[in-house]
């Protein structure tokens, strides 16, 4: 009788677990407070509460080191959402307790949250996928303090640092369509606005038969190509004299000046200025000359 009863209490207790082990999911809806929690976890969470409370991750990603799993998934198969059938799913970013890097051990804490397609989580402006959407202004005005960052035209980011909230929106090439991922995080000041500026990132000489090449490469602050920027530099040649050039980046952001029947000698290229509207010329970070020695 008493084998029985141990029996009965350990089949009973397996099958608590494993029916625990069940429930543990991603709420379908709930409310998702910026800056603090979404439904299920909040920021600060533990890898094994969010666990408990999501079940395992479909899968993790390392960052910093092998193995660290900083970042976990959950995929929900089979959810209609933003407006057709899309493929659901919740992120969550982890850091060690003391604030570093994440080990994948219970004790790492939720740092970020970021979701796609979940369109029963709603912000407390109201805000759930599918009308992020279809109404980007409406979503930027419910958060006046948000620096907005167009990338391309395909892709626009929104950012509350203070509210510890963002919003990204990615439109497809080919067929138009929008996707939308949120995101929650620890609010912070947000960065110094930005100060646009261009720089010479680097200048390349070349020989090639009696010409001598000198091909410039312009970025701006943000280490982007740019097309179009007027180069105005002058050739320093062997006997001392001097010739002035000026160009027009193409789309690699790059412009060749050519000194034709060049002789034996020293060739200096140097840049005297660049020219994009409402772009300085930031000269601190570039690279202002170069030299190349032509044997015959």
């Amino acid at each position: 009788m008493k084998e029985r009863t141990i029996t009965a209490l350990f089949v009973g207790a397996f099958s608590l677990l494993s029916t625990l082990s069940a429930l543990a999911a991603v709420p379908e809806f709930g409310t998702v407070i910026e800056g603090q929690s979404v439904p299920g976890v909040a920021l600060g969470d533990t890898r094994e509460q969010v666990e408990a409370a999501y079940g395992e991750p479909t899968r993790c990603q390392s960052g910093q080191n092998p193995g660290d799993a900083s970042s976990c998934t959950w995929i929900l198969e089979d959810y209609i959402g933003q407006g057709g059938q899309v493929q659901s799913q919740v992120n969550a970013g982890y850091r060690g307790p003391d604030g570093g890097s994440a080990n994948n051990r219970p004790n790492d804490v939720v740092a970020r949250i970021s979701w796609f397609g979940n369109d029963g989580w709603f912000t407390t402006t109201g805000v759930n996928a599918l009308f992020a959407v279809n109404n980007q202004d409406a979503v930027t005005e419910l958060y006046p303090d948000a620096i907005i960052f167009r990338q391309s035209l395909f892709d626009t980011h929104m950012t509350a640092y203070e509210d510890g909230f963002s919003v990204s929106w990615h439109t497809e090439y080919l067929n138009g369509s929008t996707s939308v991922r949120m995101s929650i995080f620890e609010p912070r000041d947000p960065p110094p606005p930005r100060e646009p500026s261009v720089n010479v990132s680097e200048i390349n000489m070349d020989l090639y038969k009696r010409q001598v090449l000198g091909e410039v490469r312009v970025l701006n602050d943000l280490n982007w190509r740019v097309r179009g920027a007027e180069v105005f530099a002058t050739w320093t040649l062997p006997d001392g004299s001097t010739r002035s050039v000026e160009g027009t980046t193409d789309s690699f952001g790059l412009v060749v000046f050519v000194v034709n029947k060049a002789r034996k000698g020293t060739y200096t290229l140097t840049i005297d200025d660049v020219v994009v509207e409402d772009h300085p010329f930031d000269t601190e970070n570039s690279v202002l000359s170069a030299s190349i020695f032509k044997k015959r």
